[in-house]
C-alpha cells in the first residue's frame, strides 16, 4: 500500500508541474492529464522524436526514459548543475511543479540553449560525476529489473551447476520483483564488504510487487530465490548453519525446550532478522509448482504419485568400498568425482555419482563393490532437522519424505494438530498471519479457525546434487515473493583446483542453462 501511494504521488506531481509547464508555453495544459498525449507533447519541447513515448510501455527501459525527459526538462529552463538534474530525478513529485508555477523559471529552448548560442562548458570533474553516476544508476537498475550476475559457490546443484560457475540470472522471465528495502548501497547484497556492516536501511519498506513477466516458474526452472529460513540469521554462520537448525540442535543435545535453546542462542551468538529481499541467494531445480504432491521414496522422487524425471547431471550418493581402503587419484581425476568422504570405515566412501559414472565405476578392477546409500524408513538426522520439524507426526528425511502437498494461492487446508505443522510458517511467517494454539482450537488473528486458505503460491525445490542440499526437505515451502529469477547462461566457468591449463572450463562458456540441463515439462515427468 505504501509502494502504491508513493507511486501515485510522484505521478500527481509530475502531471501537476507539467499542467504549469504547459500553461506556461501555450499548450493546452490539460493535455498534462492524458497519457501517450502528453509525453508526445513532452518529446516536442525538449526536441525528442515523437515516437520515444513508447519506450514507457518497455519493463526497466522505462525508468532509464523517464530519467532523461526530466533531466532534459531541466535543462531547458537553463538547469544545468548535477544537484539540480538529481532533483528532477529523484524529487520531481516537488521539482517538475515548481519548474512550472513559480514565476522566475524561464523555459529557454531544448537544452537550455537558443540558436546561434554556445552549450554551457562542463568541467572535466562533472563529466566524471555524471558519467559515474548514470553509470551506477544504469547498472543498479539493469540488476534489479533486467539480470543480475550470480557465482555458483557449493555443490548442491555439482554437475548440473558447479561449483565455480558464473551465470546470469533473467529478473524478466516471471517478472522483475520490485525491492523491499530500496535504500539500499548498490552492487552488494546485505553486507558491505572489509566494514562487515549492513548494506541497507530498512526506513522505507515496500510490500511484495512485481512488473509483469513472460512465464510462471515451472517444474523443472533452475531458480534463484532468497533463503526462506533465512529471516532469521546467526552472523557468525550465515545459511551454512541456520538459525533454526541450531536451536534444533540445542534443543536435542541439551534435551531443552525451544524457549531455553533460543535464548542460549540469542546470549552466545549475534543474532539479526533480515527482509525478503536481503536473504541469502539460493539455485536450486523446481520439482514441484502449486498444487502439486511431493513424495521421496528411497531416495526417488515422486510428482503427483508419478516417478519424476532425474536428469543425466543429477547425482546421489553411493557407498564405493575400493580395494586398499583408497580412492585412487586416477579415478578421481578419470571421472570428475568432486565429492567424497569416509562413509562408515572399513575403508568405504560415500560419493555424489551420476547413474552413469557409477555404472562405468563399477566396472572399475580397484573397486571392490558400489551401492547407492539409501537412509532406511524411520531413521533421521537426531537433530529434527528435516521439514515440517515434528517428529511425532513426520519421522521423515531425505530419501523417505512426504507426501507433502504444495499450497495454491486460494487453496484451503484443514487445520488439525498433525496437518498444520507442514503449513505453519507459510501461515504464520510468509502470509504475516498471528496464529494461537488455544483449548485445543486454532486462532487466526484473534478468530477461532478449523481452515485457511492461502493468499500465495508456493514451490518446492531441490539440488541435482540429492544429498549435499539443504533444499525444501528441510525448509519447506518457498513463498512466491522469495523468488528472485531464472538462471539464464552461464558465461564464465572457473575450476580453482584444477592444474592452471584447465582451470577455464572452456565447454561451459556462454552455455544457455535451460536448453543444455533442463528437460521439457512433457518430459519431465516419466
Amino acid at each position: 500500500m505504501i509502494f502504491l501511494i508513493i507511486v501515485l504521488a510522484y505521478m500527481i506531481g509530475i502531471r501537476i508541474g507539467t499542467y504549469g509547464i504547459y500553461k506556461k508555453l501555450g499548450i493546452a495544459p490539460w493535455k498534462a492529464f492524458v497519457p501517450v498525449v502528453s509525453s508526445m507533447e513532452w518529446q516536442k519541447i525538449i526536441d525528442r522524436p515523437k515516437w520515444w513515448t513508447w519506450m514507457l510501455f518497455i519493463p526497466g527501459v522505462n525508468l532509464f526514459y523517464a530519467a532523461s525527459q526530466l533531466t532534459d526538462m531541466s535543462s531547458a529552463f537553463k538547469r544545468y548543475s548535477f544537484l539540480e538534474h538529481f532533483a528532477a530525478v529523484i524529487f520531481s513529485i516537488v521539482y517538475i511543479p515548481y519548474l512550472g508555477f513559480a514565476p522566475n523559471e524561464k523555459f529557454i529552448a531544448p537544452g537550455g540553449v537558443k540558436p546561434g548560442q554556445k552549450p554551457p562548458v562542463r568541467s572535466p570533474l562533472r563529466e566524471w560525476a555524471d558519467a559515474i553516476v548514470f553509470a551506477v544508476v544504469a547498472a543498479t537498475l539493469i540488476r534489479i529489473f533486467v539480470a543480475e550476475a550470480y557465482m555458483i559457490p557449493t555443490e548442491s546443484m555439482e554437475k548440473t551447476l558447479n561449483v565455480g560457475d558464473f551465470l546470469f540470472v533473467s529478473k524478466f522471465h516471471y517478472g522483475a520483483r520490485v525491492p523491499n528495502t530500496p535504500l539500499a548501497m548498490p552492487f552488494v547484497h546485505h553486507t558491505i564488504p572489509v566494514l562487515n556492516t549492513k548494506s541497507y536501511v530498512d526506513w522505507i519498506k515496500f510490500p511484495y510487487k512485481t512488473l509483469p513477466g513472460f512465464q510462471k516458474v515451472k517444474r523443472n526452472d533452475m531458480v534463484v530465490f532468497n533463503f526462506p529460513a533465512g529471516d532469521t540469521v546467526i552472523k557468525e554462520f550465515e545459511s551454512e548453519q541456520p538459525y533454526y537448525d541450531v536451536i534444533r540442535q540445542i534443543m536435542a543435545e541439551q534435551r531443552t525446550d525451544y524457549s531455553t535453546a533460543r535464548e542460549l542462542v540469542w546470549q552466545n551468538f549475534h543474532v539479526i532478522a533480515r527482509p525478503v529481499d536481503k536473504r541469502e541467494n539460493y539455485i536450486k531445480r523446481c520439482v514441484a509448482v502449486p498444487g502439486d504432491k511431493v513424495e521421496v521414496k528411497d531416495g526417488l522422487l515422486y510428482i503427483n504419485d508419478q516417478l519424476a524425471y532425474f536428469g543425466e547431471n543429477a547425482q546421489n550418493s553411493y557407498e564405493v568400498a575400493p580395494k586398499g581402503g583408497v580412492l585412487p587419484y586416477d579415478l578421481l581425476r578419470k571421472y570428475d568425482i568432486t565429492t567424497q568422504t569416509p562413509a562408515i570405515g572399513n575403508g568405504i566412501f560415500d560419493v555424489a555419482l551420476t547413474k552413469e559414472t557409477a555404472d562405468a565405476l563399477s566396472k572399475e578392477p580397484d573397486i571392490l563393490s558400489i551401492k547407492r546409500n539409501i537412509t532406511p524408513v524411520g531413521e533421521g538426522d537426531g537433530y529434527n532437522r528435516i521439514f515440517p520439524n515434528e517428529p511425532k507426526y513426520y519421522n521423515w528425511n531425505i530419501d523417505q519424505f512426504g507426501p507433502v502437498l504444495i499450497p495454491k494461492k486460494g487453496m484451503t487446508v484443514i487445520l488439525n494438530d498433525s496437518i498444520y505443522p507442514q503449513y505453519q510458517r507459510a501461515i504464520s511467517v510468509y502470509e504475516g498471519n498471528q496464529v494461537e494454539k488455544r483449548d485445543g482450537q486454532f486462532f487466526i488473528n484473534g478468530k477461532q479457525a478449523d481452515s485457511y486458505t492461502f493468499t500465495m503460491d508456493y514451490y518446492w525445490l531441490m539440488g541435482d546434487n540429492r544429498h549435499r542440499s539443504q533444499d525444501s526437505r528441510f525448509w519447506g515451502f518457498v513463498p512466491e515473493d522469495h523468488v528472485v529469477g531464472k538462471a539464464w547462461f552461464i558465461w564464465m566457468s572457473y575450476d580453482k583446483n584444477a592444474e592452471f591449463i584447465h582451470k577455464i572450463r572452456w565447454s561451459r562458456l556462454f552455455s544457455s542453462i535451460h536448453s543444455r540441463w533442463a528437460p521439457s515439462e512433457e518430459k519431465y515427468l516419466k
